[in-house]
């Protein structure tokens, strides 16, 4: 585990200070103690080691989360309370500082942590000692050699919860400081451990009172009293690991389930995956991060864009440019991926690092405008990786750059969009990772849990909705079908098409025209003419005629609301629909008099403007012949919009002025999309 500062000016103080209580106890044995003091002091340190050989090892937990960090537990505390019963502070200092040195080298290979142990224990069996030294002295008035049962069992209680109560404020301070946790919060994680220390004052005033007969009774009846001991911490060791890989199995499987939730929304690529760990790692080991550091990368990663699950599939699959608005909602997957990921205690940060992946070293990201260090290093070692390997990917909207052409895009954004230093190490570092990602390539790709979208049986296929199936016509999407007009009907289409061609009042003449030429075309009683404005991606009534035109004018929609939202959003026309659907401006009286309607979206090329709704309240249905009808009628009035200027006309509208770079730069909105989900509601 990596140590920031704090932690590790604290583990120091705690080393110096404890080194300093052993040295002095171990000066005091060889001046104030008598040769055969020493001998059985010197005799009885090798049992202590041999005791805590046998050991059990604990991940401790942090809340509901389990991490690297490992207590060790022993018996050997046992005979530290007895030394310090027999011979003073002074011998249980020297045992039990030699104790832990020698537990923790057994288990850990650094250092520092050998002799924070060693001075942990040190300081621990000081407490211990003094306590029981009180106890004896003061509660029982007990200062010979000899005490009695009750006065020793009591003491030894004491200090052992003295004892424990030192040893866990001392780990739990250190575990504090290093996960940036308060003290309090880091107790509660050595709830667990208690049950392990409490036999440890019973095994004592156990072996206390067989050692008041012989040597050979505290042996022969210690032995099978520390075995059978050490069985059941083992059996409670077994249940709180079982515990533990429940946990791990349950982080794994909810990392694949929330996987499986982007793939379904937006399709992930594992050899995208793969490369971004592999890059993100790298780098995180060349900045010395922590396990728990590198492991959140690998998982953030994954999971950084599970928040778009939260963005309208209109403005996520956009081929173009957002607008502000789209934009604006596109921002929250950053908010909303931290607060459902936050709904797991993941062992290590990966929350952080999805709130801040789009944090800019300039301080202009979202969505906090964190700046510099004040983003987390983790989010921005992954903002550069990931759009690096972006970048060399196809998109809908442009070819993938070469490598050279996205190293310099990303050298281009370091220091303003990126950390320069995460962006010097990973391009001079780069060709190591790829190298390391070029081994991977023999090897089976991780799926991560996505797997290839289940196919429908064919039974299921025939199964229809409770409300039934829509009529099939397949001449609406058949370019090739011949149209089979009359001569009336030509007549006037034609008509229509001249006189859009002659408006040249905008959107507020061709509007009207385009209404009062239609219902003599296809018949309806309510026609609704919607239009989205282009700098916002709302929706609008552009005009309303016929019942309950006043009414429909003031509607308002959210894309794919209703079957007009519906056809928006997936550029398909929808007839024969219940128009209760569509009709909700309207109070139910009125909306349940309409049979049917006929919506079309307003297409020209690969630019959508809006749509015509139709709504007939004697007609049982649109027939093909009217689809026809108002398919030709629909692309009447695309090439007047499309001839427009359409900046100036919604700007007339909705704006008193906007300058001439916006309306030279205006362009329509585009939605591309699809909602199965909302074309069941809408045939339910």
């Amino acid at each position: 585990m990596k140590l920031n500062k704090r932690s590790a000016a604290y583990q120091m103080t705690v080393t110096v200070v404890g080194l300093a209580a052993w040295l002095g106890a171990l000066i005091n044995l060889s001046t104030a103690y008598s040769v055969g003091e020493q001998a059985a002091l010197f005799a009885l340190t090798p049992l202590v080691l041999i005791v805590s050989m046998f050991a059990q090892h604990f991940r401790l937990p942090s809340g509901l989360r389990f991490t690297n960090e490992r207590l060790t537990f022993t018996l050997a505390d046992a005979i530290v309370l007895l030394v310090a019963c027999w011979y003073g502070a002074p011998a249980a200092i020297f045992v039990g500082g030699i104790e832990g040195f020698v537990s923790s080298r057994r288990t850990v290979g650094r250092w520092s942590s050998n002799l924070f142990s060693g001075g942990i224990l040190s300081l621990t069996a000081f407490g211990a000692a003094a306590s029981l030294d009180l106890v004896l002295r003061y509660g029982f008035h007990e200062t010979d050699a000899d005490h009695s049962l009750l006065a020793v069992a009591t003491a030894f209680l004491v200090a052992s919860l003295v004892q424990i109560t030192l040893n866990i404020l001392f780990l739990s301070t250190l575990l504090a400081l290093r996960h940036n946790n308060s003290a309090l919060f880091q107790l509660r994680d050595f709830l667990p451990t208690l049950p392990l220390f409490l036999p440890t004052s019973a095994a004592a005033s156990l072996l206390y009172l067989a050692s008041q007969h012989s040597l050979s009774v505290m042996f022969v009846l210690g032995a099978p009293l520390l075995l059978a001991t050490y069985i059941a911490h083992r059996q409670y060791r077994n249940g709180v690991q079982q515990r533990i890989s429940f946990m791990e199995k349950a982080h794994r499987e909810t990392i694949e389930a929330l996987a499986v939730t982007i793939n379904a929304k937006d399709e992930v690529t594992h050899e995208h995956v793969l490369r971004v760990q592999i890059y993100s790692a790298g780098v995180a080991r060349l900045f010395s991060c922590s396990d728990a550091e590198i492991e959140a990368l690998k998982a953030g990663a994954l999971l950084h864009d599970i928040g778009k699950i939260a963005v309208p599939d209109h403005v996520l699959h956009k081929p173009g440019k957002l607008t502000a608005a789209e934009f604006e909602k596109m921002k929250l997957h950053t908010v909303v991926g931290s607060q459902i990921l936050g709904r797991v205690e993941f062992p290590y940060p990966v929350g952080a690092i999805v709130r801040s992946h789009h944090e800019r070293w300039d301080g202009k990201g979202y969505p906090d405008g964190l700046k510099a260090e004040e983003i987390p290093l983790t989010a921005r070692i992954l903002s550069v990786v990931d759009c690096f390997d972006a970048l060399r990917e196809d998109r809908p909207y442009r070819k993938g750059l070469t490598r050279d052409e996205a190293i310099e895009l990303v050298m281009e954004g370091s220091g303003t969009q990126y950390d320069p230093r995460v962006v010097g190490i990973f391009v001079t570092h780069l060709p190591e990772f790829e190298a390391e990602i070029q081994a991977h390539r023999t090897a089976p790709l991780p799926t991560y849990g996505i797997e290839p979208m289940e196919e429908l049986k064919a039974a299921a296929r025939l199964v229809p909705p409770a409300a039934g199936l829509a009529e099939v016509n397949n001449s609406v999407d058949d370019e090739a079908a011949p149209l089979n007009l009359r001569h009336e009907e030509l007549k006037k289409l034609y008509e229509l098409s001249q006189n859009l061609n002659a408006a040249r009042g905008g959107q507020g003449e061709i509007m009207p025209l385009f209404a009062g030429k239609l219902k003599a075309i296809v018949p309806f009683d309510s026609c609704v003419v919607t239009l989205i404005d282009p700098q916002t991606g709302d929706t609008f009534v552009a005009h309303a005629e016929g019942l309950h035109a006043e009414a429909l004018r003031k509607r308002t929609m959210k894309p794919g609301e209703g079957v007009t939202g519906w056809t928006l959003v997936n550029r398909k026309p929808f007839c024969n629909a219940n128009p209760t659907l569509d009709l909700t401006a309207l109070p139910a009286a009125d909306a349940d008099a309409y049979r049917t309607l006929s919506v079309f979206p307003i297409i020209r090329g690969d630019e959508i403007y809006g749509a015509v709704s139709l709504y007939s309240t004697s007609l049982a249905e649109y027939t093909t012949q009217h689809q026809r009808l108002l398919t030709e009628a629909v692309s009447l009035i695309a090439a007047a919009l499309a001839s427009a200027s359409a900046a100036t006309a919604v700007t007339d509208a909705y704006r008193e002025t906007a300058d001439s770079e916006q309306r030279a730069a205006f362009k329509h909105r585009r939605i591309n999309s699809t909602n199965a989900s909302l074309e069941s509601q809408l045939t339910h």
